[in-house]
């Protein structure tokens, strides 16, 4: 892996914590548990960067039969600081972190908690593709902040659709939007 500046390691962080990773601000530790071991590997391999860090990949056997990876660190200043913006009782989405995401970050928080969906479109008989992010951890006016990230920085338009866990709120991209999307994280 080609060595990164602090800046994208800090971008690809961002987007990590938004979506399925997390930082105990009280021990100043990350941790990430995917099922994808590629993705887990990209992730160690990123947080090795780091100067002082010590870093873990685990490979985790669940009892229903699922293997997963789990990367982990020790206590790191690192972890203190970017805690201390990310969290404020719970993880949340305020502006300072919002305004932080480029298309790196976009591109992580999109491999950690967004899928692609093919639907019907009941007006026009075609099957269509729709991106969703499945941020229900964050309530409705957190992700209103990003919504309207998307739309002033990247000129993509999104929606609110109503689910029945978490806050409540899921993003949805349809249509040209998803494909500014697609091509904006492409590359990553």
């Amino acid at each position: 892996m080609k060595l990164l500046t602090a800046a994208e390691i800090k971008k690809i962080v961002i987007g990590i914590v938004i979506s399925d990773g997390s930082i105990d601000v009280s021990k100043s530790r990350f941790d990430l548990y995917s099922k994808e071991e590629d993705y887990a590997k990209y992730v160690y391999s990123v947080l090795t960067q780091i100067t002082g860090m010590k870093v873990t990949f685990k490979v985790k056997y669940d009892k229903r039969g699922y293997t997963g990876y789990r990367v982990f660190t020790t206590k790191h200043a690192y972890w203190k600081n970017l805690g201390d913006k990310l969290y404020c009782g719970r993880k949340e989405l305020n502006k300072y972190i919002v305004d932080r995401i480029d298309a790196l970050a976009l591109a992580h928080i999109w491999m950690c908690d967004g899928y692609l969906e093919h639907a019907k479109n009941r007006k026009l008989g075609k099957v269509q593709n729709i991106g969703w992010f499945c941020l229900e951890s964050f309530p409705k006016e957190e992700l209103e902040i990003l919504q309207e990230h998307l739309q002033c920085t990247f000129g993509i338009s999104s929606s609110l659709i109503k689910k029945p866990w978490g806050f409540g709120y899921r993003i949805r991209i349809g249509g040209e939007n998803l494909q500014k999307f697609i091509s904006l994280i492409y590359n990553y």
